[in-house]
């Protein structure tokens, strides 16, 4: 029985990786999701929440220095529990996409949720070799790139760095467009 690790970050691609996963593979495989947090996406977090746009002149909207202070001319400096309470929305919404996933591919599958290592894409793709190591998965399947434009023309920096530093065989997925 074939142990298949699918990185999984929440966009089509992945989705339809996991798909052809379990068309190849069947539900007889073991599978385990992966995904991976950047360090950026908390910030995406609260800009999203609106809390990085606060203009400090405008008052204090809707309690925000409940979850954080202004200081100086910076908008806005989040609390320790702010952060943490982004990072679990976080971990939630990509707890969610692979819950999702599984379900459209007709499998089960163990979830498996990071924080990122660092600031650079290719720890993000590090992370992900590593978790195929600790789980001694006979295959990583992931799309060739994330939500972002540029991946539509490039495979992307984390589908590339898996490609070239991984220790066993990698699928890469293309979505039908």
């Amino acid at each position: 029985m074939p142990k298949v690790l699918v990185a999984i970050d929440g966009s089509a691609h992945a989705v339809a990786a996991l798909r052809a996963a379990a068309h190849l593979f069947g539900d007889t495989a073991t599978y385990t999701l992966v995904s991976i947090i950047p360090p950026w996406s908390t910030a995406v977090t609260m800009a999203a929440d609106g809390e990085l746009d606060w203009d400090a002149s405008a008052g204090d909207p809707s309690g925000v220095r409940d979850r954080g202070a202004s200081i100086g001319s910076s908008p806005f400096t989040p609390t320790a529990d702010y952060i943490d309470s982004a990072s679990e929305a976080l971990q939630d919404f990509y707890l969610t996409e692979q819950r999702r996933a599984a379900e459209a591919a007709g499998i089960s599958a163990v979830a498996h949720v990071m924080e990122a290592a660092g600031m650079k894409k290719r720890r993000i793709g590090r992370q992900i070799c590593q978790c195929a190591e600790q789980h001694d998965v006979d295959v990583i399947v992931v799309g060739p790139h994330g939500s972002s434009h540029a991946g539509e023309v490039f495979l992307g920096s984390v589908s590339q760095y898996i490609l070239h530093h991984a220790s066993r065989p990698v699928l890469v997925v293309r979505a039908d467009d």
